[in-house]
This record gives structure tokens, sequence and C-alpha cells, in this order.
């Protein structure tokens, strides 16, 4: 779990803004996985030490808002691959993606076409 998240933290050229999102791809599904929440856990910690990016916003939100998330995205200008890589890394990070999480990834594929 920590290489995945040392991957995918160093990657990112939109660390805040990936945080967002698979927080809402974790989210996904009702409860939330062991995995994810370690996932998250090693996320926060290294955007935070990487990137000098601490969001106290999400570290209040335990009920994440889509709308909130996609308002983000769309703001974003640029390429926005790295944040779609790393939602599709947490979606299979608990077994298989579910038809929430790929409905999630759908609308993030399509938000990022638009950019």
């Amino acid at each position: 779990m920590i290489e995945l998240a040392e991957g995918m933290s160093g990657r990112s050229r939109h660390p805040q803004l990936m945080l967002w999102v698979a927080w809402l791809v974790i989210r996904a599904n009702p409860g939330i996985a062991d995995d994810g929440a370690l996932l998250m856990r090693h996320l926060v910690r290294l955007v935070r030490e990487r990137h000098e990016v601490v969001d106290e916003q999400l570290a209040h939100v335990v009920d994440i808002d889509p709308a909130e998330v996609w308002k983000r995205v769309d703001a974003e200008p640029g390429d926005l691959g790295d944040v779609l890589d790393a939602a599709e890394r947490v979606a299979t990070v608990d077994g298989d993606v579910s038809s929430r999480e790929e409905s999630v990834l759908a609308e993030l594929r399509e938000r990022c076409r638009r950019g």
C-alpha cells in the first residue's frame, strides 16, 4: 500500500485534486475497505511531505459530495491524466472495480476529455 501511495504521489501533477478524487472513488461503495482507508492515510501523508499540501477542508470530509469534486475537476486546467490514473489505481486497491466505482471513473474520464 505504501509503494502504491508513493508512486501515485510521486507522479501527481495535481496532488490536492488527486486526494479529492481518490476519496470520491473510495467512498463510491458503502463503507470503507481497510485497504482504501490505509491507502488514503498514506496518500495524505505523502502529499503533505512531498508537495507541502495540507487540505483542511478535505480533512473534515466524511461523506464526500460528488458535485464538489466535479467542480474541482472542472476548474483545474490542463491534462488531468495523472488524476485519472490515480483514480483507476484507487478503484482496484480493494479488488475488482465495482459498478459504483466504474461509474465514478466513467464520469471522471468524460470530464478529463473536456478539459
